[in-house]
């Protein structure tokens, strides 16, 4: 038997082969999934943080913008108040003194004509007034103006009395019509310069508004993610994804998608401009005796601000792609069996505005807005204000707050009556006009000063510097440069370049327009033109800011939210979906109501499909 018994020696060795090639396939198939499955993880993770980075930048860019904006609203309120105030405090009836501070709220009956010939004021042709004189409320047109003054004819002219009182009577009459005649037209020539400059104020913030939108549109558009890109959102973008990329996901040439918006909108503001007609006394020049003639310019545009178009929403969104390189997949079965690993993000800025929607203040003349029929410039104190700079209790704040001379009334010199910022000082006036109040801190993003101005608004250690946006210029109400830290990033507005702090800075002041005609350059802007502190420093006012409409501390902290949930100051950035994106998410419309996203993604085919 024994030799008729077969050799079996080796066949489980056959087996063991066979079993064990299996075993490697399947532990080979294992591997290669799991890291497969973690390079989708690591493509998901670099395009999260890419979509992160981007809307970090737009976030950035909209604080920016925000913060202009708020330039624009202090240029205009600021108008408003050397329209009201500063130069209409010398008419007849213009509320004065405590008792109207802490007194009635209603309307004053004074009327705000631009008028300035008073005290001591010194026309433009030279005519020096007398201490006494104040024609802005004795020449008012509502009692007859002053009457001429009749010299009778000298009847004997040997009685040394009568030829004296002549004499004395003609002198008054002369020096009374040459100081009317003197300033006839001078409130025309303060109103027509007042308009030239604010314009150019908010012409020059308006500009700078449109370079940060093109910033975030055009110049977006412009490049891809890369990493000679010249756009820093896009270089950022690209090594962000580079450095968070594994070396497998990375070896191969992994790609950067951007899903830009329909018409490459990041962003869509509109800007809104008053129609606002000025008003002012003329004075009579022909005959004896003065009458103030109450005039008014044509309707005059300033721009007043900006508002976000809400149908355009700011967001970036990326698709990351790339084919991994498997631990033992040959790479030719990879390239021709497996697809691109894909990873879809999307991210937006959240939690603050640039400002308020422009029919929002219903005291600024809007064109076009119904029923707006109210030229005056005026602006709201709080939300729904009908009043607003005219009440009769902040027309006296603000009055009160005005240099006075040394007989305790107003001074209409020029060369010490007007709250103008130069190099050493700036009037309490100014100072408090650019205050926020508390429509502003609702509806504006208000970053504080970061200087050793800070007051109580900004108690806490380094509040103000650690909140306040890099390459945004800062000055104090002293108007002196303040030094913030350093930048962490290079210069990115290479178009926004600062004559006072280099390339790279926003300017917050409107560079000086020189000449000014008669008035030099009266009204012009210094450093400290926007300077950004509350009322606690103004004795009464800041003890209770609210009886007066401005903010407190709380309220400027907290005006990024609607209710008492602790605020945000600026932007923060959060993920969004592409299903809400591309199907469910509506906004709100600038007349109201839900309206689709008018700037969906585009660029995949699959954008409808993705629904995380």
């Amino acid at each position: 038997m024994k030799d008729g018994v077969q050799n079996e020696r080796g066949q489980v060795a056959i087996l063991f082969a066979l079993v064990f090639t299996f075993m490697f396939i399947l532990f080979a198939f294992v591997v290669d999934f799991a890291h497969l499955i973690n390079n989708k993880i690591n493509l998901q993770i670099a395009a999260d943080t890419a979509a992160y980075t981007g809307a970090a930048w737009q976030a950035r860019t909209l604080n920016q913008i925000g913060q202009v904006n708020y330039h624009l609203r202090q240029d205009f309120k600021e108008l408003a108040m050397r329209i009201n105030v500063t130069h209409a405090r010398h008419n007849r009836e213009f509320p004065r003194g405590n008792g109207f501070i802490r007194g009635g709220n209603g309307q004053s009956s004074h009327q705000p004509f631009v008028c300035q010939q008073a005290h001591g004021y010194r026309s433009l042709s030279g005519v020096s007034y007398q201490k006494i004189t104040n024609l802005c409320a004795n020449a008012d047109p509502r009692t007859g103006g002053l009457p001429p003054i009749v010299v009778p004819p000298v009847f004997a002219s040997f009685d040394p009395f009568q030829v004296a009182l002549n004499q004395q009577l003609t002198r008054i009459r002369d020096i009374a019509d040459t100081q009317c005649r003197a300033a006839a037209f001078d409130n025309r020539a303060l109103v027509n310069h007042l308009a030239q400059v604010y314009i150019n104020r908010a012409q020059f913030h308006a500009n700078q508004i449109r370079q940060l939108e093109t910033f975030l549109n055009e110049d977006m558009a412009a490049e891809e993610p890369s990493e000679s890109a010249n756009h820093p959102l896009m270089k950022s973008v690209y090594e962000t994804v580079r450095r968070n990329l594994s070396l497998s996901n990375r070896q191969q040439n992994f790609q950067i998608d951007v899903l830009r918006p329909n018409g490459n909108r990041y962003l869509d503001l509109r800007q809104y401009a008053t129609n606002a007609k000025f008003f002012y006394y003329d004075f009579s020049t022909a005959g004896s005796g003065c009458v103030a003639i109450p005039k008014r310019t044509d309707s005059i545009p300033i721009i007043a601000g900006f508002e976000k178009q809400q149908d355009i929403m700011t967001y970036f969104a990326v698709k990351v792609s790339a084919k991994p390189r498997l631990l033992f997949m040959p790479a030719k079965w990879v390239e021709s069996a497996f697809p691109n690993l894909e990873a879809f993000s999307a991210a937006k800025p959240f939690g603050s505005r640039i400002g308020p929607k422009g029919n929002t203040d219903f005291l600024v003349p809007t064109p076009g807005r119904p029923n707006n029929a109210n030229p005056m410039v005026n602006f709201s104190f709080v939300p729904n204000d009908d009043l607003g700079l005219l009440n009769a209790k902040r027309l006296a704040l603000f009055d009160r707050f005005h240099p006075f001379n040394d007989q305790g009334r107003p001074d209409g010199n020029q060369n010490t009556g007007w709250p103008e910022p130069d190099r050493t000082a700036i009037r309490s006036a100014l100072q408090l006009v650019r205050a926020p109040t508390l429509f502003d801190s609702m509806f504006y993003t208000v970053f504080p000063d970061p200087g050793n101005n800070i007051n109580n608004d900004y108690i806490e250690s380094d509040f103000a510097l650690a909140l306040f946006p890099d390459f945004l210029e800062a000055s104090a109400p002293d108007n002196t440069s303040i030094n913030t830290p350093d930048p962490r990033t290079d210069p990115y507005f290479r178009n926004l370049s600062s004559q006072n702090r280099g390339p790279g800075w926003i300017q917050i002041n409107a560079p000086a327009g020189g000449g000014g005609g008669d008035y030099g350059n009266y009204a012009e802007e210094q450093l400290g033109s926007h300077s950004t502190t509350g009322v606690s420093q103004f004795d009464f006012v800041g003890d209770n800011p609210n009886e007066f409409g401005f903010a407190n501390r709380e309220q400027i902290h907290s005006g990024w939210t609607p209710d008492s949930r602790r605020g945000r100051i600026g932007y923060s950035v959060k993920f969004i979906s592409f299903d809400g994106l591309m199907r469910f998410l509506e906004v709100e419309s600038t007349a109201g109501g839900k309206i689709p996203l008018a700037n969906k993604p585009t660029g995949d085919p699959n954008l409808n499909k993705i629904l995380h």
